[in-house]
């Protein structure tokens, strides 16, 4: 299944704001939308997170297939990890590239820790196989949560507006089964199902609000 961008993006907009591109839904207020800010991220802690332990001691490259905003693609690339973060939505690469381009010139960021992260806009997907991973996290866009906490957050309700609901999954796990070199991680909510269709992790690391299913694809260290 080849994904589209969704066909009414419900009047969203991509606007500058004080120098700050966002994105901003017909109600929301200039200033309040969801934007891509890496020097708001505490630098502190994120060894211990799931997401960071779910890559395993011997990864040092990482793909993040689906990027949106830079969250978990900033975090490991604050943990030492080479990453490379892909994503297919024109108007989210709009707002990574801004985030980008903003944190080149921001005293809260690390230059050294930003020249890790590389940004490539486009379908994983199609992508992964012209190029060399150890690791490649998945993290699809899954369904709101039942008794979602503030309103399942408002950058990730404007995300879901934008993109859609990654119908394709199960096609993006099985392109990054064969092209990881060590491991793909994928996330999902702690209450979500299994990826239709695929085969029961080989490992599982659980977070509080986010589970990563782990798939390893030689003899690895877990």
């Amino acid at each position: 299944m080849r994904w589209e961008p969704p066909a009414d993006p419900r009047e969203l907009v991509v606007e500058e704001h004080l120098g700050v591109l966002e994105l901003r839904g017909p109600a929301d207020r200039p200033g309040t939308g969801a934007r891509v800010d890496l020097g708001a991220v505490a630098a502190k802690g994120f060894r211990r997170l799931p997401l960071v332990r779910c890559m395993g001691e011997r990864v040092r490259t990482v793909a993040d297939a689906t990027a949106g905003l830079l969250g978990d693609a900033w975090l490991l690339a604050l943990a030492g990890f080479q990453v490379t973060a892909f994503e297919r939505s024109p108007m989210v690469a709009r707002l990574v590239r801004d985030g980008l381009a903003r944190a080149a010139n921001d005293p809260r960021v690390d230059q050294t820790i930003l020249a890790r992260l590389h940004f490539i806009e486009g379908d994983a997907a199609a992508l992964l196989s012209d190029r060399s991973f150890d690791a490649i996290l998945v993290d699809p866009m899954f369904p709101p949560k039942v008794k979602a906490s503030a309103l399942s957050r408002k950058d990730v309700r404007l995300l879901r507006a934008a993109v859609g609901d990654d119908l394709d999954a199960a096609h993006l796990l099985e392109a990054a089964r064969r092209a990881a070199r060590m491991r793909v991680c994928v996330k999902r909510a702690d209450d979500a199902p299994d990826i239709a269709g695929a085969p029961a992790p080989d490992v599982r690391f659980e977070g509080k609000t986010a589970r990563f299913d782990v798939y390893l694809t030689h003899e690895v260290s877990l």
